[in-house]
Formats: C-alpha cells, structure tokens, sequence
C-alpha cells in the first residue's frame, strides 16, 4: 500500500492560488522544487511532504490524498 497526490488535484490548486510555476508551488508548500516534482510524478510522499501540504491548501489528508495498491500498479507497469 502506499499514498499519492490526488490526480489532477496539484494543476486545481495551482491554477485557483495563482501559482505559476514548480518552483513557486514549492516555494508556497514549503519544499523543495525537485522534492514536489518527484512527488508530482509518482513518488511516495514523506510525512512531512503531506503536513506541509495539507497545511498550506488547508486540506484534510483524504481531500489532498489517496491510498493506492502500490503492488497492483508493479503488476501493471511489468
């Protein structure tokens, strides 16, 4: 099992915050710009990833993110 960012949930966000670019986001979240881009692409979140998200959308855990079967998605990509 593992989490990730909602799909399509970073371009709402960043599009209704004004928020341009990777790095502006980052600079928003409060992050790294290659951190959030690791993130953005699939990488598991770190816990501190998901407070200061959460924390800078003012979003509850289940709003920002999702569990997904990170087995199922390794039987898919092989």
């Amino acid at each position: 099992m593992g989490i990730r960012l909602k799909p399509g949930l970073v371009e709402r966000l960043r599009e209704t915050r004004g928020l341009p670019s990777d790095a502006a986001l980052a600079r928003f979240i409060g992050v790294d710009r290659t951190t959030l881009r690791r993130i953005m692409a699939g990488s598991q979140p770190s816990g501190a990833f998901i407070a200061c998200f959460c924390s800078a959308f003012g979003l509850g855990l289940g709003e920002a993110f999702e569990i997904v079967d990170a087995s199922a998605h390794r039987r898919v990509a092989a």
